[in-house]
Order: C-alpha cells, then structure tokens, then sequence
C-alpha cells in the first residue's frame, strides 16, 4: 500500500520509522498516482489545496494539526473534506488511523450477533444503544422494537468493532450509543431520549459531549 504525505522531512522521516507502508511525497503537481490514503500537515502553505485536490480524487485523507486548530478541525469534518485527523503531538496514534480508513472501505450495514441459543441480523439503524453488565459479564443490545439481545462478550471486544462505524458513539465506559436514533437530549431530567422512546441516563457534561458531536450544520436549527 503506498500512503502519500505532505510534511516537513522531520515528522516525515519518523513515520516512515514508525510504520511498515511505502510511502511517497505528494506531488506539488498533484499527480496522486496510486496513493491509497494520504495524511497532509496543516504546516504545508498548501494546506487547503492539497485537501481539495484530494477529495475531488475520493482518496481518505488524514490531517495533522495542533491544538489551537480545534474549531479548523471541526470544519474539515463537517465539510466532508477529511476522513481523520491527529494532533501532530499525537503522531504515535497514525497507526490506528490508517488502520480503520482501510477498514472502512468494507462500509458493513448490518451486524451479525451470536450467543449459546440465538443467532441474530440486525440492520445498525435497529439498535438504539449497547450496555455491559460488569456482574454478569455479559453485553446487551438494546433494539427499537424495545427487544435486547445479550451475548457474553467483553465490552471492549464490542467498542472495537463497532469503532469503525460513524453512526454509534461511546458515552462512557459501559454505554454505546447509535447517534443516529437521538432524538432528544434533556439536561433537566439528564437523559438521552430515542426516537422509540427508550431512555439512557447521563450526567450533564456527557450530554454536553454529545451534543458537540451531533451539532451537525446540515441541520435547520430553529
């Protein structure tokens, strides 16, 4: 796989070091010939220019910025303009990133669930939220239809591979949720509502979390 880059020779030389891909420096020329995924420094004067040119070309893009480009970051995202990003300190996770954008080319739409006496396909859009018991040791998806299926598998298994789907969400260390079938968060009664109804209770700074990661621009907003 090569893995083009637009860095300074530095931070260039170290992920080459750190990681077993080929990789190539992006072409000023933007001749992105057989470049799987590309990762550009927001250092590079043409920044902006290179992410076009690679979201016309559909090749995943990671952006390494620094703190203070918080809010530049979020626009990126909602713009659609990058797949990831890391803050440039934050080098040592590139792995990772790279792992799920090769990942999510499979782009699965169902979830095959398997324990001792039940076999179940569900479509992500019919599973509101997922819960681990730490006494029984055991993780329950909650469905729309206000039914649960239960498997005995740890909770981290699960985060893992849902991790690479946008649509569901880890509000804390025992709680996963599908962002997509919010339908109301209230900060008086510090719960999250679903659009069946069904409840999930948080403290007030997570739902502040969670509002941040739903605020989407595409949204009309009375």
């Amino acid at each position: 796989m090569r893995i083009g880059i637009k860095s300074d020779e530095n931070l260039k030389t170290l992920v080459e070091e750190l990681l077993p891909y080929d990789f190539v420096e992006l072409d000023e020329n933007f001749d992105f010939k057989d470049i799987s995924i590309a990762i550009v420094d927001s250092l590079n004067k043409n920044f902006k220019l290179f992410l076009s040119e690679l979201k016309k070309r559909r090749i995943p893009t990671i952006a390494l910025l620094n703190e203070s480009e918080f809010y530049k970051m979020r626009e990126l995202f909602l713009e659609k303009t990058i797949d990831d990003c890391l803050l440039r300190k934050d080098i040592f996770k590139l792995e990772s990133a790279i792992f799920k954008l090769i990942n999510k080319s499979v782009n699965p739409e169902m979830l095959y669930l398997s324990d001792t006496f039940k076999k179940g396909i569900f479509n992500f859009s019919e599973i509101n939220y997922i819960t681990y018991s730490s006494i029984t040791r055991k993780t329950e998806f909650h469905l729309i239809d206000s039914e649960s299926f239960t498997i005995k598998k740890s909770f981290s298994e699960i985060e893992e591979k849902l991790s690479q789907i946008d649509c569901f969400y880890k509000l804390d260390r025992s709680t996963i949720i599908n962002l997509d079938l919010i339908q109301l968060i209230d900060y008086k009664e510090e719960v999250i509502i679903f659009k069946n109804k069904s409840l999930v209770y948080s403290s007030k700074s997570k739902l502040k979390e969670l509002e941040e990661i739903i605020n989407r621009d595409d949204f009309l907003k009375i």
